[in-house]
């Protein structure tokens, strides 16, 4: 995997746990947390398994750059 992919995925990740698509029109609780807040720790947790990975499979990848 390239540079560009692994930092294009951690993107990604990134901008999809911000809920764009929630309004105010949709309510509603799940394990006492509003959905849109639910979705968005999901995300983070996800992003962070993610990153953990990157990490312990990529990290020589990253750490050869000089700059």
């Amino acid at each position: 995997m390239t540079k560009l992919r692994v930092c294009f995925i951690s993107a990604l990740l990134v901008i999809a746990s911000v809920p764009w698509f929630f309004t105010e029109f949709m309510s509603g609780h799940v394990l006492g947390f509003p959905t849109w807040a639910f979705y968005s720790l999901c995300i983070t947790i996800l992003y962070a398994i993610v990153t953990a990975c990157f990490f312990q499979r990529y990290w020589s990848l990253f750490a050869d750059d000089e700059g």
